[in-house]
């Protein structure tokens, strides 16, 4: 009867911190704060302001340097990031930049990178 009740009080222990916001995901999982949000918004804010064109940064930019650092690029990092946007932030910067900050930072070859070497 102990193992089932350490058990129970496992699974409500891994319950509290898994829905968590301020833990990204789960405790396994991506996690950020506001200082992380912070350099993003900073670094990255004339790809991210609704108020400018939708434009991808560069891969080797300070914005993507940063993603990287963040390990951005890997798990939901900027998701996360998303999540800890204010009222006032959300409509300053679209969320949707931020979650394609992942994709548009990342290292992977992609064919339609204006930063590959044409031959």
């Amino acid at each position: 009867m102990i193992p089932s009740k350490v058990f129970v009080c496992f699974l409500l222990v891994l319950t509290i911190i898994c829905v968590n916001p301020m833990l990204g995901e789960c405790f396994f999982g991506t996690k950020c704060t506001d200082q992380d949000k912070r350099q993003i918004l900073y670094n990255c804010v004339f790809n991210l302001k609704k108020s400018n064109p939708d434009t991808p940064p560069p891969r080797g930019g300070l914005c993507c340097n940063v993603v990287r650092e963040l390990r951005g690029t890997k798990g939901n990092m900027m998701k996360c990031i998303a999540k800890l946007l204010t009222k006032e932030e959300k409509e300053q910067y679209d969320v949707t930049r931020i979650q394609k900050l992942k994709s548009d930072c990342s290292l992977g070859r992609s064919s339609s990178s204006l930063d590959e070497v044409k031959s």
